[in-house]
């Protein structure tokens, strides 16, 4: 037991300082210093995307295991959108919103083509990885995922820092919602366990990326090897597409639902179609599970990973 408690602490203790670091920095730093800084956020998920990308390079090898990955990672990301929601059926309430928007509609392209540049990245990551770049002593430092993780942890706890909480958004109505999502994830784990025969700490650590694609794809490519990286980067980013769509179809009558199965994403991407969809007293719930999910993925993650063997 001893040996995977040192292997949470080792492997979380790194990422706890990058996060505080940022966070820290966020609070002595002005708002416009913090908003030009936070916006390396997208390039740096950018390079650790074609970095996994590339380190996915043998799982794309050939159509078949391109396909069997794509299969893996569509499973995972429906069976536990389907899980969280229904969990949350019963903290729904009947919501009041205005007429429906067609802006919004127009307003969705924006994070539909966010995800499809992240599938393009990494699928340009998979093309370069025969180019053997990675294998050079630049390369290798270049290349290197762990730096750009910690790089983008850093600032995110930069824009952490600027999230202002007051009493009333810790209400126990709004803390249920990211309580149920982990309850949810773990629960379809298990379940998807069972109806994949995959190992049960693999999968519940798939499961509970919570939608962070750049990290649970990071993490899982880490520990398990390139093929898990690319099903937890695709099922988390299938996630937050099947997020976006259930916050537009469902969100007016099924907010809390909605915004449970956005998961980590519901505090960033996916927060102007929650005030959209599902009114603007839905915010705080959004921002407050977002946040929550976000610095409990890491954690959860590499928990379930400490008793994997490879």
């Amino acid at each position: 037991m001893l040996a995977p408690l040192t292997k949470i602490l080792t492997t979380v203790l790194p990422i706890l300082l990058y996060l505080l670091a940022g966070y820290l920095l966020g609070k002595r730093l002005s708002k416009p210093v913090i908003g030009s800084l936070v916006k390396a956020i997208t390039p740096v998920v950018w390079v650790i995307l074609f970095v996994i990308g590339m380190e996915s390079g043998e799982a794309f090898s050939s159509f078949a295991s391109g396909i069997s990955v794509l299969k893996q990672a569509a499973i995972y990301a429906f069976t536990i959108s389907v899980v969280v929601f229904l969990l949350l059926l019963p903290f729904n309430q009947k919501n009041q919103t205005e007429t429906e928007d067609t802006s919004a509609w127009l307003a969705l392209w924006y994070p539909v083509k966010e995800c499809l540049i992240a599938f393009s990245l990494v699928l340009l990551g998979a093309f370069f990885y025969r180019l053997h770049w990675h294998e050079h002593a630049v390369g290798e430092v270049l290349f290197n995922i762990s730096y750009w993780l910690y790089v983008l942890l850093f600032f995110i706890g930069l824009d952490l820092a600027q999230v202002a909480i007051n009493r009333s958004w810790l209400a126990p109505r709004v803390l249920v919602i990211p309580a149920v999502v982990m309850l949810g994830s773990m629960l379809a784990g298990v379940l998807l366990s069972w109806m994949t025969g995959e190992r049960l700490m693999v999968s519940l650590a798939l499961s509970t990326g919570f939608g962070w694609f750049s990290l649970s794809g990071a993490l899982a490519g880490q520990h398990l090897g390139e093929a898990y990286g690319s099903i937890a980067l695709l099922n988390d980013l299938m996630r937050e597409l099947i997020g976006l769509t259930a916050v537009f179809i469902l969100g007016r009558n099924y907010s809390n639902s909605s915004i449970g199965v956005c998961g980590a994403t519901a505090m960033d991407t996916t927060l102007p179609f929650v005030r959209k969809a599902c009114n603007y007293e839905y915010v705080p719930t959004a921002i407050i599970s977002g946040l929550i999910l976000t610095v409990a993925a890491p954690f959860f993650m590499l928990f379930f990973l400490s008793f994997v063997t490879v």
